[in-house]
């Protein structure tokens, strides 16, 4: 995320570039699709599917380009600037509003209609919810994840606690982890990560929701709570320091390692889970706020989305359906994600007790936005977490200038959820 600065370099941007409307036949034989994405491991499942594209439609291959994660926004903003645009691309689902406001994107809304493979009714309503900006729809779900607890089975059974009966609430949860806290061996209860970045924000959502708090009031006594659980874990102990600088990826290493006995974590730590870890762990479903028993959790994943100017926008959308096939939606899981179509079930998934936990969670997994000016809400959120874990400010008074930030750009673009 790249905040205010992104969205006013492609506004200005926008201004200065002429944009092609969308093709009114079809690419021609021979014609390359060119595309940009994020899948930089070779073992991505996604590349198989792009390969299994290419095998089945040698006269319209794939020309496509690996971009980091990080670089991607940036990225789409200088080819608009130059003109030079690929016709596919893989966006994190919640800048589409970002840059379908700012007229980055083709409307695919008539072309979703008319298809036989993309129904909405399919898919879960989080994801759905993050292509649709203003009533329109600019982008088509596709890899999922969500957050689930990850738990050290063999340290509960050191602490006298049951591993069959993971923590249900919150009350559970803080008693558990006071319980598994041990300075001895240096073992944190409890792992997360609440970095300055989206990765913070991501991970800090679904408290908020389940606490009955929203981004709308983030200064109720329920929205107070949510950030005060996670300043209170730092504070006495039971959660490293450390939560405040590493990453999701670097908080599941030290759980790995030893270093805590719960983590908030992804299905993309599924394999390495497999492979590194050397004690027996499990996955539970995020606990609920005793009293308000709301369901929640974070939506991630990326989305397919056709860049403003594209040469070949129905080819590309080709590809989109394509990729919306449950027979290349299934590959998700072996890449640690999930498919954003409720119906698709996995065959025989490795850790089918982990899916169970993840594809639930994806019933509850709200979408970040969608807004055009998520950069700037993100970024208040982040500071408002760091404040208070810190102890710079109390939950309350990190949370009230947040506030401050969120509220104008909430009542300017007033959405549902939020």
């Amino acid at each position: 995320m790249q905040g205010s600065s992104r969205r006013q370099a492609l506004a200005g941007l926008m201004g200065a570039v002429a944009v092609a409307a969308l093709s009114a036949g079809s690419a021609a034989a021979g014609e390359k699709i060119t595309m940009w994405h994020i899948f930089g491991n070779a073992t991505e499942p996604a590349l198989a599917n792009l390969a299994k594209w290419d095998k089945l439609n040698p006269d319209n291959p794939l020309d496509h380009k690996f971009i980091p994660f990080g670089q991607l926004s940036q990225q789409l903003i200088k080819g608009i600037a130059t003109g030079d645009v690929p016709d596919l691309i893989t966006i994190d689902n919640p800048v589409v509003a970002s840059f379908a406001s700012q007229g980055a994107l083709e409307d695919l809304t008539e072309m979703v209609k008319a298809s036989k493979v993309i129904k909405k009714d399919g898919y879960f309503p989080g994801s759905w919810n993050t292509t649709i900006w203003n009533g329109k729809q600019f982008a088509v779900p596709g890899e999922a994840n969500t957050l689930a607890l990850y738990y050290n089975a063999d340290m509960f059974r050191a602490k006298g606690l049951d591993p069959d009966r993971p923590p249900r609430t919150w009350a559970e949860l803080k008693a558990a982890s006071e319980k598994l806290t041990d300075p001895a061996k240096n073992v944190y209860g409890i792992g997360f990560s609440a970095i300055q970045s989206e990765e913070g924000t991501f991970q800090w959502l679904p408290f908020l929701q389940q606490s009955g708090g929203n981004l709308r009031d983030l200064t109720s006594a329920d929205s107070v709570a949510a950030l005060a659980l996670w300043a209170d874990w730092v504070k006495s102990g039971q959660a490293s320091k450390d939560v405040l600088v590493k990453r999701q990826f670097e908080m599941t290493s030290a759980f790995l390692g030893g270093g805590s006995a719960m983590v908030v974590s992804g299905p993309w730590e599924l394999q390495r889970m497999d492979k590194d870890a050397k004690f027996e762990w499990r996955v539970a479903v995020l606990p609920v706020r005793e009293g308000k028993n709301i369901e929640a959790s974070a939506l991630g994943g990326y989305v397919w989305g056709v860049p403003k100017g594209a040469k070949n926008p129905k080819l590309a959308f080709k590809v989109i359906e394509f990729m919306s096939e449950p027979e290349q939606m299934k590959q998700a899981w072996s890449g640690g994600r999930l498919p954003p179509v409720a119906s698709i079930a996995i065959d025989n998934p490795s850790n089918p007790k982990a899916y169970e936990v993840f594809k639930r969670q994806m019933e509850f997994a709200k979408a970040r936005g969608p807004h055009p000016a998520w950069p700037q809400i993100s970024a208040a959120v982040q500071t408002a977490i760091q404040s208070a874990l810190t102890g710079q400010a109390t939950p309350a008074a990190a949370l009230e200038k947040a506030q401050a930030v969120v509220k104008p750009l909430l009542d300017k673009n007033p959405i549902d959820g939020l």
